[in-house]
């Protein structure tokens, strides 16, 4: 196994609050960082773009790449819950169209009037 020493550096992170970003004169905090980049990481299979797994415990990281099954059922499950979210939002429209549709008043015309003009 090969080795790079890296540093753990900071990012800033500015607070916001009501949708409005405070900067300059804002709350700002300084979190942890670790950043890699390099061509080492492609030949490790690290593609841009490629999905990857993070598990963490104290003091360690473990980084890869997600397996073709691990990504399929990632993109299942993901579709699924987009699936069970359209539902969610169909029901939501169907029970206030049937609110509206409960909430119409029916007009009718007494069935002797049809009756009258069918015979003309």
């Amino acid at each position: 196994m090969k080795t790079k020493n890296i540093k753990v550096l900071y990012s800033s992170r500015y607070s916001q609050s009501s949708g409005i970003l405070h900067t300059g004169s804002g709350s700002c905090s300084t979190v942890p960082k670790i950043q890699m980049e390099g061509r080492w990481l492609e030949a490790l299979g690290f593609t841009i773009g490629a999905p990857l797994l993070v598990e963490y415990e104290e003091g360690s990281i473990h980084i890869r790449t997600l397996t073709a099954e691990e990504l399929a059922a990632k993109e299942q499950r993901e579709a699924q819950e987009e699936l069970s979210r359209r539902i969610a939002e169909l029901e939501k429209i169907k029970r206030r169209a049937e609110k509206e549709a409960a909430s119409l008043s029916m007009v009718a015309e007494p069935s002797g009037r049809y009756a009258a003009s069918e015979q003309q």
